[in-house]
């Protein structure tokens, strides 16, 4: 089975959240020790979605329903 959610498409294409979260982590170079934790977690978050999105067929609900919090 193939699921392309446009959650599981942002993580394939490096422009979810967490992708970007990562990048920073790791081009800057004071964080890239200590971030290190917070990358690990991050990087299972994406793992944890893309399992959903190929079990389930569609993204959580906290992806789905998430809002800018203003």
């Amino acid at each position: 089975m193939n699921i392309n959610t446009p959650f599981e498409l942002a993580i394939r294409n490096q422009t979810d959240r967490f992708s970007l979260a990562i990048d920073a982590i790791d081009r800057i170079p004071r964080h890239t020790e200590s971030g290190s934790a917070i990358r690990e977690a991050l990087l299972d978050k994406q793992l944890y979605y893309k399992h959903y999105a190929y079990d389930v067929g569609i993204d959580p609900p906290e992806i789905n329903d998430w809002a800018w919090p203003l």
